[in-house]
């Protein structure tokens, strides 16, 4: 990969990027857990990334080698709670449904690289990517139940279905990334020090294709993916009639059909010597 530049550094996240990819780093140590700031910061990068056509593909981890993120900042819950009505009286918890929308919502498609414990928020986070990995030594758990207060689990319904989401919620048990692989919540564990690497890979390869068609196909999956299946791939012609409105569309087509003849004649030339 190109170089890394820093591009931004807040109070609770970084941003680099190396050619077309962005690596956002959740920083706050030691638990990475969320405050109101850190959400807002979630919202303003992610939503920012729909404006920036040099990006095609981001990575969301976070800081060390023991959390990813730990959930809501409990000392910072306790001050929100402790202040007078704001603004937000009506809806105090927006901020969370805010951040999590952002990242599920991004304009290009998000990798979450698991490197550590994936606590309430943080599992919700792992959930709304596109594509999630962790490494072996990961551990998502709700331990809202604990601490008084209540969340995450439709997040978790989506990764391991509806009984072990409820035991979680119930037990604020912690479920080894091993596990959540075999319920389909996770593409791939690894080893930790191949975390990384693994993700940037798979990164580069979604940065490699056409910008154009990337941005697409993460809009109709947006689009699809909570509706019925004959809902679902009508919405998805659409979106293929809507691509094939821009000349990468075109493009691509009259590429394919270049390397494709080669390989049809191949093909046919194959099956008359199994013929013969």
């Amino acid at each position: 990969m190109a170089s890394t530049t820093e591009d931004l550094v807040t109070p609770g996240l970084t941003l680099a990027v190396n050619g077309r990819v962005a690596e956002v780093t959740i920083n706050r140590p030691p638990a990475n857990a969320l405050a109101r700031q850190t959400y807002r910061e979630l919202k303003i990068v992610f939503d920012g990334f729909r404006h920036r056509d040099d990006i095609s593909a981001v990575i969301l981890t976070g800081a060390g080698d023991r959390v990813f993120c730990g959930g809501r900042d409990i000392k910072d819950l306790q001050v929100e709670r402790s202040e007078p009505p704001t603004v937000d009286v009506g809806d105090p918890l927006r901020l969370a449904r805010e951040a999590f929308w952002a990242v599920r919502h991004c304009a290009v498609p998000v990798i979450c690289a698991v490197n550590g414990a994936a606590v309430g928020a943080g599992l919700a986070l792992v959930a709304v990517a596109d594509i999630a990995l962790a490494a072996d030594t990961a551990t998502f758990a709700l331990t809202e139940i604990d601490v008084g207060v209540l969340g995450a689990a439709s997040f978790a319904q989506w990764m391991v279905g509806p009984s072990k989401a409820r035991r979680m919620l119930y037990t604020a048990e912690r479920v080894p990334a091993s596990e959540i692989y075999r319920r389909g919540g996770l593409e791939s564990v690894c080893p930790p020090d191949e975390l990384m690497t693994e993700a940037r890979s798979l990164a580069d390869t979604i940065a490699s294709k056409n910008p154009t068609a990337i941005r697409m196909a993460k809009a109709s999956v947006l689009r699809s993916d909570t509706l019925p299946l004959e809902a679902a791939y009508q919405t998805e012609q659409d979106y293929t009639q809507h691509l094939s409105a821009y000349a990468a569309s075109s493009e691509l087509i009259a590429g394919f059909g270049r390397l494709a003849r080669p390989l049809l004649a191949k093909h046919v030339s194959c099956d008359k010597d199994y013929q013969r």
